[in-house]
């Protein structure tokens, strides 16, 4: 009997102080709203670095960064799993004009896009704040300490809307999509091509708490795969520019082709005017706020 008397005790011993860390962790799920703000950059067939052929970040460019905002709301499944839905809305640019390529440079194409984005993300934390420690935050006492940053990647799906635009020589914007620029709907040219496309989603964020209902951080957001290469009007090869200015007007045919001339027969019927091979994505950085609904003071605890 003394024998079961010194497990019980000794049992108790290792079992009670875990149970009291326990009560420091939040008891329930809870929800944030989150906001963001930062630059954008489309990553396009248009403009770019210096190398032709390149794609995610070695064919950004800081000169065509543009901005986007985002609104969202999150849920917490876990402590460590959460899925977010987000909408965002923004503009993309590209200019050959800002290359140093050779090639895109005397090609000499432009374009702005307004985008409207819907995306549905799932969310892992593989570095959380540690929400326990000393209940009255005794100055050099030992134990657990209070970190208050948190490191997630994501990822997920999402559908957006855009429209291409190209600036003219009188700086008036015009609507690509209607123009045909590529011969979309003339004869012998491709169909039209959809404003609305799919996307994935997928990135980094870290965030630092600043009381117990508010949050700022930093996240990194590209879209590794979308259904449309035409984020930038520019998909194929160049139509017969003599049947878009008969049907379509001086207008599309400048859009179509508004070449420098410096490199001899790029821009002839059927010669390359866009990699087709792989399609346009874009890349969001955001500095994000968030608001958590349900007050961490909520949660249980022990008295001591």
């Amino acid at each position: 009997m003394k024998n079961f008397y010194r497990f019980v005790i000794v049992l108790a011993f290792f079992i009670l102080p875990f149970g009291g860390y326990g009560q420091y962790f939040y008891q329930k799920p809870y929800n944030q709203w989150i906001f963001g703000f930062g630059p954008s950059q489309a990553l396009t067939d248009v403009g770019g670095s210096q190398d032709i052929g390149t794609h995610f970040l070695k064919d950004w460019n800081w000169s065509a960064i543009r901005y986007a905002a985002e609104v969202g709301y999150r849920h917490y499944f876990k402590s460590n799993i959460a899925m977010r839905g987000t909408i965002t809305g923004g503009m993309l640019y590209g200019n050959d004009a800002l290359s140093a390529n050779d090639v895109r440079n005397n090609r000499n194409l432009n374009f702005r896009s307004p985008i409207g984005e819907l995306t549905l993300t799932g969310e892992y934390y593989f570095y959380q704040s540690s929400h326990i420690g000393h209940r009255y935050h005794i100055q050099h006492a030992k134990g657990f300490k209070r970190y208050n940053w948190d490191a997630y990647v994501f990822g997920g799906i999402g559908g957006f809307f855009f429209n291409p635009q190209g600036k003219y020589t009188n700086g008036v914007w015009y609507n690509l999509a209607p123009l045909s620029t590529e011969g979309e709907g003339l004869p012998g040219g491709p169909s039209h091509y959809s404003q609305i496309a799919l996307c994935v989603p997928a990135g980094l964020g870290v965030r630092l708490t600043i009381n117990p209902q508010f949050t700022i951080g930093l996240e990194i957001s590209d879209r590794i795969w979308t259904s449309t290469d035409y984020l930038d009007d520019a998909h194929n090869v160049y139509y017969d520019n003599a049947t878009i200015l008969k049907d379509k007007g001086p207008i599309a045919a400048y859009f179509a082709d508004p070449s420098l001339g410096k490199i001899s027969d790029q821009t002839v019927t059927g010669q390359e005017r866009a990699d087709s091979k792989h399609n346009d994505n874009y890349f969001f950085t955001f500095i994000t706020f968030t608001y958590q609904t349900s007050r961490f003071h909520k949660r249980t605890r022990s008295k001591f």
